[in-house]
């Protein structure tokens, strides 16, 4: 169910901390989450109405600078059970209540970092804000592409994970198959890690291309599509999938 986590100021007005994130019967939610929120955030004044509209805000914060510090990660450790002050965020929680694709979309920011010993406020609030941003996420996406092979979905996902997040709103352009590829190179990247382009002949592996992303379809007229160029390398890569992907 989609929720807004609330938080009560002491006059009695009610602020909402629009997380908007889907949640499920498993989220352990504690009781006084005002309360909570208002002690992690005491040294910077307390539960303002200039700090409420701040929170409110928390989608908007950039992905690597927390404009309230270590809020998240007192917040987290204090209201639910998948953070941990020492070890960080618990996947199996993790994907009980937002799922697997959440999960592998935000999975290098929640996974604990090998030079760290113990979870950080950096590492608690770029891991949880990534959480909070998943609406329409492109992993869901590609979760639910008919006739794509699991290599292929995860090869993609692979491909995002090394995408500043900025762009993956771009994602699903691809579906327009728009002249200009939405995100650069990221076609070049998935070819390349399922193998379907043979790089000595310049050539296109069209059996394990079927098998892994369902094209070229069936009788489709594909004998110019090898030839399409484009101004560079990943260009031409995009170029000449599009023309399979588009063949009838």
């Amino acid at each position: 169910m989609k929720n807004c986590l609330a938080m009560q100021m002491r006059s009695g007005i009610l602020i909402a901390l629009c997380l908007c994130i889907s949640l499920n019967n498993s989220l352990a939610l504690l009781e006084h989450e005002g309360e909570i929120i208002n002690s992690c955030i005491q040294n910077y004044g307390g539960l303002t109405a200039e700090n409420a509209e701040r929170l409110e805000r928390f989608k908007e914060w950039s992905d690597s600078y927390e404009e309230i510090p270590c809020f998240t990660q007192c917040y987290l450790s204090g209201m639910f059970d998948f953070y941990n002050n020492i070890t960080g965020f618990d996947k199996a929680r993790i994907v009980a209540v937002f799922g697997s694709p959440v999960y592998e979309a935000c999975r290098r920011k929640l996974e604990l970092p090998p030079e760290l010993v113990a979870s950080s406020c950096k590492h608690a609030y770029e891991g949880f804000h990534c959480i909070t941003n998943m609406e329409n996420h492109p992993f869901t996406i590609i979760d639910n592409m008919p006739n794509i092979s699991q290599s292929a979905k995860n090869s993609m996902k692979d491909c995002l994970q090394d995408v500043h997040q900025d762009e993956w709103k771009s994602f699903a352009v691809f579906a327009d198959y728009p002249v200009n590829e939405p995100i650069p190179c990221f076609t070049r990247c998935f070819v390349d890690k399922l193998h379907i382009f043979e790089e000595k002949t310049r050539l296109w592996k069209l059996e394990a291309m079927k098998q892994n992303l369902g094209i070229p379809a069936k009788g489709a007229r594909i004998r110019t599509c090898h030839r399409q160029r484009g101004k560079d390398r990943c260009a031409t890569y995009y170029k000449q999938f599009t023309c399979y992907a588009m063949a009838v």
